[in-house]
C-alpha cells in the first residue's frame, strides 16, 4: 500500500451537468474519495464516474483508492491528487492502518464502486449507497457504474473518460515511426490474449487473420498486451515474419498504451482490458466473445462488431468448459477478416 503522485493542475475533459437542486452542495465538497476496483478492464468501466465527479466538483480534491494492478491508470491523471493502493492480501494490522490513514483525510464524499464498508469505516460525511439493485436498463457494466452519478443527482454526457498525457502521445508517435509506421498508415491493433483462457481465441486464428490483412500496404498491424502475454505474441511474430507487424506486447506501460490505442483505426480483441480502453476512446472494435456476455462487457459504439456463436451454453460465465470450448473455437478467421474489412472500408 502506498500513496501516489500529487497534482494540482486542473483537468479539461468531458461533460457532466449539475441539476439545479445540486448546486447548493457543490461548495461543500472539498475532498472526495473515489473507490474503484482491482482489475484494469473493470476500472476502465468506472472512469466515467470519476469524470462526472471532477466536473461536478471542479474545485474539490479527488483521491483514488484502487487495487495494485490498475495503479498506472491514474499515475498521470490530472483529475487525481493522491492514489491509495489497497492490497486485499494484506494483513489485518496493515488494513486497519490503511483505513486510519483514509479516515484522517476527513472526506466530504466517498463514492464506492466496490460497494464495501470503506466509506462508513473512514467516516466520510456523505457516501454512495451501500446496497443497490441492478435495473433492467443497466445490464452493461458501464451503465451500471454510471448509476452512481444518478444516485448523487448528477448527469453524465458521453465522452472519453481515460486521461492521456501529451508526452505519451509523442512517445508513441516516435515509437511507431521507429518501426516504419508513419501518420499515413492505418494502424490495426490486435490484442490476442485475455486474462482468462476461456475468453481467448486460438492463436492460429489470429495468425490467419493477420496474413489475410497483409496484402494491403496501407495497414500496419500492432500487437498489444502485458508482459505476461508475450509468448502468444511471439508465436504470432514467428509465424508471420512480416515487417508490417509490430509487436509492442509488454513494451509500453498503461499510460502509453492509452495513447497507442488512441492512434488505432480498429482494434481486434477478445473480452479484454484493451477492449474497454478502445471503447472508452471511441476506437472501432471487432470483439470476439464466448463465455462472457457482450451485453454486459461488449463494446458500445454504433460501428463496433461483436462476433459470437449463439450456443445454448453461451454465455455461461464459467471458468471451466465441459463442451470443448466451442463458443470460441467455432469462430472462423474468414468472418473476422470480413468484419475488419467492413469497418476499414466503411461498408
Amino acid at each position: 500500500m502506498y500513496e501516489g503522485d500529487n497534482c494540482r493542475r486542473s483537468f479539461k475533459g468531458y461533460l457532466v451537468k449539475i441539476r439545479p437542486f445540486d448546486k447548493l452542495r457543490v461548495a461543500q465538497m472539498r475532498k472526495v474519495l473515489f473507490i474503484t476496483l482491482s482489475n484494469i478492464g473493470d476500472v476502465i468501466l468506472t472512469l466515467p464516474v470519476l469524470s462526472g465527479l471532477k466536473h461536478s466538483f471542479p474545485e474539490a480534491t479527488i483521491d483514488v483508492m484502487v487495487g495494485p494492478r490498475p495503479y498506472g491508470i491514474f499515475k498521470k491523471d490530472l483529475r487525481v491528487k493522491n492514489i491509495y493502493v489497497y492490497d486485499k492480501q494484506a494483513g489485518l494490522k496493515e488494513k486497519i492502518s490503511f483505513l486510519k490513514k483514509l479516515r484522517d483525510e476527513k472526506y466530504d464524499l466517498a463514492v464506492d464502486m466496490r460497494v464495501s464498508l470503506v466509506p462508513l469505516l473512514i467516516g466520510a460525511k456523505k457516501r454512495s449507497p451501500l446496497v443497490r439493485r441492478q435495473k433492467g436498463d443497466e445490464r452493461h457494466k458501464r451503465a451500471f457504474h454510471l448509476n452512481k452519478l444518478k444516485e448523487l443527482g448528477l448527469m453524465y454526457e458521453p465522452g472519453p473518460s481515460i486521461y492521456i498525457d501529451d508526452s505519451d502521445r509523442k512517445k508513441i508517435e516516435v515509437l511507431l515511426s521507429s518501426q516504419g509506421c508513419d501518420k499515413g498508415h492505418k494502424v490495426i491493433g490486435i490484442s490476442p490474449s485475455t486474462r482468462g483462457t476461456l475468453k481467448q481465441w486460438h492463436t492460429d486464428g489470429f495468425i490467419e487473420v493477420i496474413q489475410g490483412l497483409l496484402k494491403d500496404e496501407r495497414y500496419k498491424i500492432v500487437l498489444i498486451g502485458d508482459k505476461s502475454q508475450v509468448d502468444i505474441s511471439r508465436k504470432i511474430m514467428d509465424s508471420v515474419k512480416e515487417k508490417v507487424v509490430i509487436d509492442l506486447t509488454g513494451k509500453v506501460d498503461l499510460s502509453e498504451l492509452f495513447a497507442l490505442v488512441e492512434r488505432m483505426q480498429i482494434l481486434l480483441t477478445g473480452d479484454s482490458a484493451g477492449l474497454h480502453i478502445a471503447s472508452d476512446l471511441g476506437i472501432k472494435t471487432v470483439a470476439l466473445f464466448g463465455p462472457t456476455d457482450p451485453e454486459e462487457y461488449g463494446p458500445r459504439g454504433k460501428d463496433d462488431i461483436v462476433i459470437r456463436k449463439k450456443l445454448k451454453c453461451s454465455p455461461c460465465k464459467k471458468a471451466t468448459c465441459a463442451f470443448g470450448h466451442e463458443c470460441m473455437s467455432e469462430i472462423r478467421p474468414a468472418e473476422v477478416i470480413a468484419a475488419l474489412n467492413r469497418l476499414l472500408n466503411g461498408y
